[in-house]
């Protein structure tokens, strides 16, 4: 498993070539192909580079995660505390959703953000992803195994609804918050055929469109490519690192009750 990410690692340290090296251990180390990775393709923009890329889609990334983790946590609060027409029903097709692969509805959803005229638009790679089928189940299922006394002293004291769900109920969901905060940065930061339909604009690429511009038709630079996947992996390590102990506690918490 860690094969492809020593390679990885020792061809970004290694000078820049044409020709893949075969070697884990790099012989002239060099920091040179991060430096013109972070600062490619001026050829087509002077003004737009792989920084450029990896900027948009930590703005992406940072937004689908949290405004996702708030609307996922509301949808789940309101179906497993209250009570009203269609709840199940609301539940299935959430479930439903996570069937559902991309590629089906890619056509649907260009056609609605065409028609809102969001193409080449942050809006288009944001908005369409802030709820998920599986950030609502699993905050539904982790509020279903918090006790209802919580919720009733709280009212009794005249709590509203909203202040339970932000002063008591989130607070001792961290364990959940972390494990959809670790996916949702995970996926938006990885996406790929979604701003490959959506965004023609070079300015807003997303640092995977960013990372094929390194491989042409007959040639492929080896030294940059490795240079900027490293880049491009970097942060969803330093998120792993940070989050890893509420992900395993929210995988826990979700196995526990559904």
């Amino acid at each position: 498993m860690l094969s492809p990410l020593l390679w990885m690692l020792a061809t970004a340290l290694t000078p820049n070539t044409y020709i893949a090296p075969v070697s884990f251990i790099p012989k002239d180390v060099t920091f040179e192909n991060f430096v013109e990775a972070w600062n490619f393709p001026r050829v087509f923009d002077p003004k737009v580079t792989m920084g450029t890329f990896f900027l948009n889609t930590l703005f992406v990334t940072v937004s689908v995660t949290l405004i996702g983790i708030v609307v996922d946590s509301m949808a789940g609060y309101a179906i497993a505390r209250k009570q009203f027409a269609g709840r199940m029903l609301f539940t299935y097709a959430a479930l439903a959703t996570l069937m559902v692969p991309i590629y089906v509805v890619l056509v649907p959803q260009y056609l609605i953000v065409r028609r809102l005229n969001w193409l080449n638009s942050y809006k288009a790679l944001i908005i369409p992803f802030l709820a998920s089928g599986m950030g609502i189940h699993l905050f539904r299922s982790h509020f279903l195994s918090i006790p209802m006394e919580l919720e009733e002293c709280a009212k009794l004291d005249g709590a509203s609804d909203f202040r339970i769900y932000m002063t008591i109920i989130m607070p001792i969901s961290k364990p959940v918050i972390g494990t959809m905060a670790i996916l949702k940065s995970m996926w938006a930061w990885n996406i790929y055929v979604w701003p490959l339909v959506v965004i023609t604009d070079l300015r807003l690429k997303v640092i995977q469109q960013g990372l094929t511009l390194f491989q042409g038709l007959n040639i492929t630079q080896w030294g940059y490519l490795c240079a900027g996947m490293t880049i491009a992996i970097f942060p969803l390590i330093i998120v792993f690192l940070f989050m890893q102990r509420q992900f395993i506690g929210g995988l826990v918490a979700g196995a526990i009750k559904g």
